[in-house]
């Protein structure tokens, strides 16, 4: 039992540790995109092509990505929590 404890608390422990690391990409990637959103579409240029449409909804577009990313952080840093934990469990256990 030993073996299984110890191969799936290092399993966990790595899945958990990728969830966390996916949660510091997804928080890079809403930092980027709010930058571009500022830089391209916050500016008085970026407005006249959202109001005359030059920008074929491509703010739009950014500001739903940025929102579905931003939304995914929370559950990252949740599930990678509580699979270290875990597999910290499992690997002591063991």
């Amino acid at each position: 039992m030993s073996k299984a404890g110890t191969f799936g608390g290092t399993l966990s422990l790595v899945i958990g540790a990728l969830f966390i690391i996916g949660w510091i990409g997804a928080g890079m990637i809403v930092d980027y995109i709010d930058n571009e959103l500022e830089e391209n579409c916050d500016s008085t240029t970026g407005q006249i092509g959202q109001i005359t449409g030059w920008d074929d909804g491509q703010c739009q577009d950014g500001r739903e990505t940025r929102d579905l990313v931003s939304s995914l952080q929370m559950p990252l840093l949740g599930i990678g929590a509580i699979l270290v934990v875990i597999g910290g469990v499992l690997f002591v256990r063991s």
